[in-house]
């Protein structure tokens, strides 16, 4: 199962599928195995299959989400594994949703099936798909640059906060989200352009601006480079629920959002409590643990003079 996580996490955001990796072992070596890549592309069981071809009769097939049975832009996995002999299927997680259900057309049929092996660690992989199918909300995790006061507001002579090692890292969270959303006061004092840059990515984010009384400057750089953005405004919400606000963007397909407004856009998620990850960056500090608005902070890397820090709250 653990190689099945680990090829899961070869998939950067196959949004809105969830990601999967599937292992096939026949009289104890690997025969199989694979990930999905991509929303469309063929399943992580379907990969695995395929590259076992006749071996998998007999098999054992490690997944870390339970196959799926039902029919949507791909046939149902459930039936493929059945007609390739895999006598014995182990899952990580149990799909929540109703469509799920292959565990149990396994079982009917003939196949041994345990289930909930590392699903802690399998749940972790998943926790983007999971908020979705759970909650029907866009998992949201905020992202923070501070300076060593703990200040947002970089000095008058510098454009960042955080060192260019973290704006890298900064780049490839970006890349695994499907937006990126800030507060008008952000877009004010700092006309971010919200892209991916300086590594490689398939797709640019939506970027998403929090603007209920609509007073983003027009020229800002958002607006005028071919990408998509959506203003929420009280045009559209006019009671401005942010949790209802978050359900609409998750019905237009927006699944994961990577929050990096100032102070306030960010205190208004976290009383709402839609906030469901904190990342921090902090210029010179690299202690073990930070409290941040009453959240325990927990040290998870450095990045040049930046201390990387991380709280579920």
């Amino acid at each position: 199962m653990r190689r099945a996580i680990a090829l899961a996490e070869k998939a950067i955001n196959p949004s809105p599928n969830p990601r999967v990796g599937a292992v096939i072992l026949k009289n104890g070596k690997i025969v199989g195995e694979g990930w999905h890549e991509y929303a469309g592309g063929p399943h992580a069981e379907i990969v695995a299959l395929k590259k076992a071809g006749s071996r998998a009769q007999g098999g054992e097939l490690f997944v870390t989400l339970e196959p799926c049975n039902r029919f949507g832009r791909t046939p149902p996995c459930s039936q493929a594994i059945l007609n390739s002999g895999i006598k014995r299927v182990v899952i990580g997680v149990l799909d929540p949703t109703a469509s799920g259900g292959g565990a149990k057309f396994l079982k009917k049929h003939g196949v041994e099936v345990v289930s909930r092996i590392l699903e802690p660690a399998c749940r972790e992989l998943n926790k983007i798909w999971l908020k979705n199918m759970e909650h029907k909300r866009p998992f949201v995790t905020l992202k923070m640059a501070l300076d060593a006061k703990g200040s947002t507001i970089p000095a008058t002579s510098k454009k960042w906060i955080s060192s260019s090692k973290s704006r890298r890292e900064v780049m490839k969270l970006r890349r695994s989200f499907d937006a990126i959303a800030i507060g008008v006061g952000t877009i004010t004092a700092d006309n971010p352009r919200l892209t991916v840059r300086g590594i490689k990515t398939d797709r640019q984010p939506v970027r998403i601006i929090f603007d209920p009384n609509l007073r983003s400057p027009v020229m800002s750089k958002i607006f005028h480079d071919g990408g998509e953005t959506i203003l929420i405004s009280r045009q559209e919400f006019p009671n401005y629920n942010l949790r209802k606000i978050l359900q609409k963007l998750f019905q237009r397909g927006i699944c994961s959002i990577l929050l990096e407004g100032g102070e306030t856009t960010a205190k208004k998620f976290l009383q709402a409590k839609l906030v469901d990850e904190i990342f921090i960056f902090q210029k010179g500090n690299r202690r073990k643990q930070k409290n941040w608005h009453g959240i325990s902070m927990k040290n998870i890397g450095e990045f040049g003079d930046d201390g990387l820090f991380y709280a579920v709250p």
